[in-house]
């Protein structure tokens, strides 16, 4: 499993482009795929997993981004 999430990150990395952003779609892409693996690789569909860990990403980010500024 460690094997396929390297391979996974090294694709993600290769496709998305070197910003800000391409961290966030790194994050999501991981997300998605231990959803998947949840699931223990059946049902459901890749843009759900997709929709649903980009959901919980962006819910994560705000906070984050708050508590530091509040120093």
């Amino acid at each position: 499993m460690e094997k396929v999430m390297r391979e996974t990150t090294r694709v993600c990395d290769r496709l998305a482009p070197r910003n800000i952003a391409s961290a966030k779609q790194r994050e999501i892409a991981a997300l998605a795929y231990k959803l998947w693996l949840a699931r223990g690789f059946q049902n459901g569909s890749p843009q759900e997993d997709w929709l649903r860990a980009q959901q919980a990403v962006c819910r994560q980010r705000p906070r984050a981004r708050g508590a530091g500024s509040e120093a």
